[in-house]
């Protein structure tokens, strides 16, 4: 069995490097995207030792805003990868700013004793876990106004009601001063999600067999229309795979189990960021069940001691 960690990079050569290491195996295999705004020289410097990764050159690389399609695009593009070199097992979605919290002997025998199940979390939409249940992430456009995180907006179309109101002028009055007035075209099409799939939503981060992978593709190759409309959704990485896994489980539920990414949300409710951990997590990270196998985030410049720590002190706590 093969693992393919696909990992989306935008900081912190080193620490990917890490990362690597950590999870380096005979059966490992690494696909790495380093986000388009970011330097690519600096990661092909500190990733050039391993025989098993491939690097998305410059023509294959994408601008990953928050909450935009680039991540998607990003990920098919990794997924399309392991589905070409054919060998059974898993991808395994990560960023560059995850760790595992299990040694790699754990995370191999875990997913060589759980072989052919997918790894997701997800809920059906609409939600109260998400603002507006989520539908504005189904129903409204998301205009970007810059590269700079959480500097868009997001507008109904001119057939909702929703649209007639002075919150959505002074957003369309935003947009218009930024020059955005191409962009705000798509506001006269009504937006509405694919009626054969079901909206489902849970977090980014994931660990699907490759069957379900090659499905996936297929299903994509097929609805071509489905990445158009998510184009220009907010966050359509935490919509699009749940739906898609869902779709393609429906008559098999069992065969869906919780993400293995621990993720901290312990912050404000408007902080659009997970907490980054320190030493004094370390507990908290020893302590988590035995299915997680991946965190995050962490960050070696703040924090350089803490992936060491993890390695000494929360991988011994756990023997598969």
């Amino acid at each position: 069995m093969t693992i393919n960690y696909l990992i989306l990079a935008h900081t912190n050569p080193l620490q990917v490097k890490k990362l690597v290491t950590a999870l380096n195996h005979k059966n490992s295999y690494f696909y790495v995207h380093v986000d388009l705004k970011a330097k690519l020289s600096p990661f092909k410097d500190a990733l050039r030792e391993f025989p098993n990764l491939y690097m998305l050159p410059e023509n294959q690389r994408e601008t990953c805003n928050w909450g935009g399609i680039g991540i998607v695009k990003a990920t098919f593009t990794m997924l399309k990868l392991v589905d070409q070199r054919g060998k059974k097992g898993y991808a395994v979605l990560l960023s560059g700013q995850d760790y595992p919290i299990k040694s790699i002997d754990y995370i191999d025998s875990f997913f060589q004793s759980n072989e052919g199940k997918d790894f997701i979390s997800w809920f059906s939409l609409p939600t109260t876990i998400w603002a507006r249940g989520g539908m504005d992430r189904l129903n409204w456009y998301k205009i970007d106004l810059s590269d700079n995180r959480g500097d868009f907006v997001q507008l109904p179309s001119i057939h909702a009601k929703e649209f007639y109101s002075f919150d959505s002028f002074k957003k369309l009055v935003k947009s218009i001063s930024r020059g955005k007035i191409k962009e705000l075209q798509v506001l006269l099409y009504k937006k509405s999600f694919p009626a054969y799939l079901k909206p489902y939503g849970g977090d980014t981060w994931w660990a699907l067999n490759t069957e379900t992978i090659s499905k996936i593709l297929t299903f994509i190759q097929d609805h071509p229309d489905l990445l158009k409309y998510l184009a220009d959704s907010l966050l359509p990485d935490e919509m699009l795979f749940q739906s898609l896994v869902l779709e393609l489980n429906k008559e098999n539920l069992g065969q869906i189990h919780d993400c293995l990414t621990y993720v901290n949300w312990s912050g404000s409710i408007d902080d659009p960021s997970p907490q980054t951990f320190t030493t004094e997590d370390i507990p908290r990270l020893r302590d988590l069940s035995p299915n997680f196998l991946f965190a995050r985030k962490f960050d070696i410049i703040s924090n350089p001691q803490l992936l060491d720590s993890i390695e000494q002190e929360v991988w011994p706590a756990y023997v598969k």
